[in-house]
């Protein structure tokens, strides 16, 4: 059954091809194979010639072809190819080669030799013109399958899938042109001039996708026209068996300004668009494209064209285009990127590094092995360069993964950082926490005796955490404290070294050590080591003094009460009070208020459903229902008052509103609310802050003052916003103010009105009413911004 489904799947997949998709894939593997059978069935045979008065003379003999195997002798002359006149043959009267001969016969020294069975591969040609180039074009049909299959159309999917076959092909067909094989000629020509206008063409579409335009389309039809004219006037050169010498380098000039072409484009999308959202991905294609094309165009095509010297051959500078169907692939399915700035900022690094290694290795190998010539020094340095790289780079990839096996723990710097970070999150005071480090310090750099001191700044007083010898106290008079120190700064003396821990104006905190058990000096390592620990030591040591001076201002609050809270505290207080009514609200929302929904529904249905219920106890669970259905409402009530429903959402005055309604159904007096002058955005501290004063002032005029009529005024006033209340109640003797604040409510008020920056005056007699004006600022542009 699994073998019958996987069929179907692919019958489908199949099916998702269209006819022209089907002839444009059949073109490539029809090619392929034809390329492959010919690299297979005719030999390189690496004859370059040229037509004498003697006749065609054998100019030069490729190394690593068939006549270099063979010897074939340069300067002799060429008698026949297979039987024939060798004028007549086509790579020699085209290109000066000669290729695709089954045999041949050639005059040197008066002696004639004949050469036949060319059937002979030499290793390099097997891997460098069949092997590579076959598995390459393999993995491209694959990797076109995945893309087909799994990559989203958006990716434009088509475009990328053409650009892979063509550049695939046409890396295939170098096995056949330097054979000088007419097919191959053709598709090496024409694939090479298209491919990369198809690759400019996926990028226009695949950013376009991605609301990213930088280069025209209509530059990509002129493109395509220019290069379609070049292949075809090559083609009929090829076929029609001329070469005109004007005509020979025309198509790799082409090739050249097409890649510049590309390049420019490219890195000027980099350019605009490297602080986007797309730049990375603008970073990932440059490389990738840099790393398939460059050394094929600097090593190769650019030296031939200046000098007909190449730094690489033609198929070592091919291999590097398997690096534009991986940079590709990754992009279009990966979600997460690697971080290429870091990346290419560490290679960047590596391969300044390496420059000076590697010419020095070069030109040592050049004094060493005589008769190098130039291209040679040049490969020579570009291997040296590449392998100083790499190796960099592996070995930060293994300082890595291989630290914890190479250090013990005890040793290891960076578990130390980790255990000391844990050490210190238990110590309440700068002592214990200082003798934390000394500890850890002992036991990791295996130190002879550690102290702790601090020094006064301008006087001659030392505070000490454990005795100190004399002689040591007298060395620090002579040697230390002579020029200014900052944090994590080591000083190194004979009798031992101390790096700082803690500054300020008054005093020098440091940890002073008599040396290394070794009697070693401390190497980089150590150093950084210890600057890391004084640094988080400080800090931990900052934040402690912080902590306790606060501490030092709340219990001063705490007993003193008629001091006002500052209004940072009062801010920070009330919103640590509201963060836990909202969790509290809901919590009793999701869960107690739940559990009641859940008994109401089933005692409901107990009660319509039941028909065997007898008169009275149908009564009773009635009553019960109507119990626990105000129980609901009260529940309900609470949550909203724990936290005001929607109050970001419909504002403040309608949220108090709302808030009215609902005193007014629970108490005696009525409320006359006015806000047509109100038109400020307050921000939500500055709305929920005004919603609990209104809350806390309603709650005492039904609880304590008796009125009849509340009037609640809520406007604007020049740059303040000013909430006035006023009740017609039983008012009270205001000269007992800080009883009265403790008993009715009034101090919350106070300080919810103080950690706004607000101000708060009230007017009340016994038996004249109670009135308040509160006045608020509005937040400044800062405090909007932090909010």
């Amino acid at each position: 059954m699994t073998e019958i489904r996987s069929s179907k799947k692919v019958s489908r997949s199949m099916k998702n091809f269209k006819w022209s998709q089907w002839i444009v894939l059949t073109f490539f593997i029809v090619s392929a194979c034809y390329l492959i059978i010919l690299s297979v069935t005719q030999p390189y045979l690496g004859i370059d010639a040229e037509q004498q008065e003697s006749g065609w003379v054998i100019t030069d003999v490729e190394s690593g072809g068939w006549a270099d195997r063979q010897d074939v002798p340069p300067g002799s002359v060429i008698l026949s190819v297979d039987g024939g006149n060798p004028g007549l043959h086509h790579s020699l009267t085209m290109f000066n080669e000669l290729e695709n001969a089954q045999s041949f016969r050639v005059e040197s020294s008066g002696e004639v030799l004949r050469y036949s069975d060319i059937d002979q591969f030499s290793r390099v040609h097997w891997v460098f013109y069949i092997l590579l180039p076959a598995l390459f074009f393999v993995a491209i049909l694959g990797i076109s399958y995945l893309v087909h299959k799994r990559v989203p159309k958006r990716y434009s999917a088509e475009q990328l899938i053409l650009y892979f076959l063509a550049i695939a092909t046409a890396y295939l067909s170098n096995s056949g042109a330097v054979r000088d094989d007419l097919y191959s000629l053709v598709l090496n020509t024409s694939l090479f001039l298209i491919a990369p206008v198809i690759l400019l063409h996926f990028l226009h579409n695949y950013f376009q996708e991605l609301k990213v335009i930088w280069f025209s389309k209509n530059f990509l039809y002129f493109l395509y026209a220019a290069m379609a004219g070049v292949s075809l006037l090559d083609t009929y050169y090829l076929v029609t068996l001329q070469n005109p010498p004007y005509f020979q380098l025309v198509p790799l000039t082409c090739l050249l300004g097409l890649y510049i072409i590309t390049f420019v484009i490219v890195y000027r999308g980099v350019f605009i668009y490297r602080h986007a959202a797309v730049g990375p991905v603008f970073k990932y294609m440059a490389i990738g494209m840099t790393v398939a094309f460059f050394p094929y165009i600097l090593l190769y095509l650019i030296p031939f064209l200046v000098s007909g010297v190449t730094i690489v051959s033609l198929e070592f500078g091919a291999v590097f285009l398997i690096a534009i169907p991986a940079t590709f692939m990754y992009l279009i399915t990966r979600e997460q990127l690697i971080d290429i700035n870091f990346i290419m900022n560490r290679l960047r690094y590596y391969f300044i590094l390496s420059v000076l290694p590697s010419f020095v290795l070069t030109a040592a190998i050049g004094w060493i092995v005589s008769g190098l010539s130039m291209v040679s020094f040049i490969q020579l340095y570009l291997l040296m360069h590449t392998a100083l790289i790499a190796f960099l780079s592996l070995k930060e990839v293994l300082d890595v993964r291989m630290q914890r096996f190479l250090f013990s723990a005890r040793y290891s710097y960076q578990e130390s950082m980790h255990r000391l970070a844990s050490d210190m999150k238990d110590q309440s005071n700068a002592v214990d926490l200082m003798k934390v480090v000394r500890d850890e310090i002992k036991n990791v750099m295996s130190v002879r005796d550690i102290y702790i001191f601090s020094k006064h700044n301008k006087r001659k007083m030392y505070c000490v955490y454990n005795e100190i010898p004399e002689g040591i106290v007298d060395h620090f008079d002579d040697h230390l404290f002579h020029q200014p120190y900052d944090i994590g700064s080591i000083i190194e003396t004979e009798k031992g070294f101390g790096v700082v821990v803690g500054l300020s104006l008054e005093k020098m905190t440091m940890l002073w050590c008599r040396g290394k058990k070794d009697f070693t000096t401390l190497n980089r390592d150590e150093k950084t080591y210890l600057q890391t620990i004084s640094h988080n030591a400080n800090i931990a040591i900052e934040n402690m003094n912080l902590i306790e001076d606060l501490v030092k201002e709340l219990r001063t609050l705490r007993n003193d009460q008629t001091q006002k809270y500052p209004a940072w505290l009062s801010r920070l207080l009330f919103t640590i009070a509201e963060n836990q009514r909202k969790q509290l609200s809901i919590d009793i929302h999701d869960t107690v208020l739940q559990e009641q929904l859940y008994l109401y529904r089933k005692m409901d249905d107990l009660i319509r459903n039941r028909t065997d219920l007898s008169t009275s106890l149908h009564a009773e669970l009635k009553m019960y229902k109507e119990s626990l259905l105000d129980s609901i409402h009260l529940t309900r009530e609470t949550c909203n008052e724990l936290r005001p429903a929607f109050i970001e959402e419909l504002g403040l005055v309608q949220s108090l509103k709302n808030l009215i309604h609902q005193y007014q159904l629970r108490s005696n007096f009525t409320v006359y609310f006015s806000h047509e002058r109100f038109e400020s955005e307050l921000d939500q501290e500055r709305i929920l802050g005004i919603f609990r004063i209104v809350q806390e002032l309603l709650t005492n005029a039904m609880k304590h003052s008796g009125a009849k009529i509340v009037k609640l005024s809520l406007f604007n006033e020049k740059d303040q916003v000013v909430l006035y209340y006023s009740d017609n109640g039983k008012g009270m003797d205001y000269s007992m103010k800080r009883d009265l604040f403790s008993h009715i409510g009034l101090s919350g008020i106070e300080q919810r009105v103080n950690g706004l920056n607000g101000s708060l005056e009230i007017t009340t007699a016994p038996g004249e009413g109670f009135r308040t004006t509160i006045t608020f600022p509005y937040p400044s542009h800062k405090e909007v911004q932090h909010v």
